[in-house]
């Protein structure tokens, strides 16, 4: 059976066996719509129009993938940076008399601890703010570091490094807070499914003549369409679910210090 403008029934009976999430049928019929209001003289236009949507959204998808990827490895970074800098804050306090180091290391201690107690799964649930109990420790791990004393030139240089790491802890905690925020704004990601859109549509309309060619370029365009922006929405919330980053750094961090110290102080329990 054939229809207006040379379609017929066998072309017709594959549009709605795209494999096109949500919006298949409408996309399929489009397609069939600019077919029918095609002439053979409109061919090249066409190709090219399809060859620049294609070669622009690819170049958009590996540019944000890229930028993704890059955000994903700054937490990891942050994350190991964090947890060694107070792993040699725990080192450098050992200089003084125990009865000034261990009040210091005991609180970086539960400073440790509570990174990944109470803070890291705040981060999960996506608060970009500190932990109140996390807080209260960094804030006395800072105190005890400024009241550190500075008898001799021993004392001094321990306590100036001392200052200098508890800085970068502070400032790397601060910055994995940040990064609990997705880094691709909304804009881009109405872009992103509008390109998706405008793929497909100019596929079924290349294909319209051609039923299996079309079912098998539109199953492998959705299919690696939906893998990368998966992909890239995973990697833009490292600390939600799929690639999340673990506190492991910190984790191992703890067990180091932990070993072989048998200082009742140092391992009291945590107020």
């Amino acid at each position: 059976m054939q229809f207006a403008g040379g379609v017929t029934a066998v072309q017709l009976r594959f549009v709605p066996e795209l494999v096109v999430p949500d919006a298949a049928n409408p996309v399929g019929a489009l397609g069939v719509v600019v077919h029918r209001r095609r002439t053979p003289d409109d061919a090249p236009e066409y190709q090219s129009s399809l060859t620049f949507v294609g070669a622009a959204y690819g170049l958009l998808l590996g540019l944000l993938v890229v930028f993704a990827v890059g955000h994903y490895t700054d937490v990891r970074h942050e994350s190991q940076a964090e947890a060694s800098t107070l792993v040699a804050l725990q080192d450098t306090v050992r200089v003084y008399p125990h009865e000034t180091s261990d009040p210091v290391r005991h609180d970086v201690l539960c400073y440790m601890r509570s990174i990944v107690q109470d803070e890291w799964p705040s981060m999960e649930r996506g608060k970009d703010t500190p932990a109140r109990r996390t807080l209260g420790f960094g804030d006395r791990v800072r105190a005890d570091v400024r009241n550190l004393p500075i008898d001799d030139q021993k004392e001094g240089s321990a306590y100036g490094r001392a200052g200098g790491l508890i800085t970068d802890a502070s400032q790397s905690r601060q910055r994995l807070l940040f990064f609990t925020e997705p880094r691709i704004p909304a804009a881009l990601w109405v872009v992103i499914y509008v390109g998706a859109f405008l793929v497909i549509l100019l596929l079924v309309g290349h294909y319209a003549t051609r039923p299996a060619g079309r079912v098998v370029a539109l199953g492998s365009v959705a299919v690696l369409m939906t893998v990368v922006v998966s992909v890239l929405a995973t990697l833009d919330q490292p600390f939600g679910v799929g690639a999340r980053v673990h506190p492991e750094e910190m984790s191992q961090a703890i067990e180091l210090v932990l070993t072989g110290e048998k200082n009742p102080a140092v391992l009291a329990p945590c107020r």
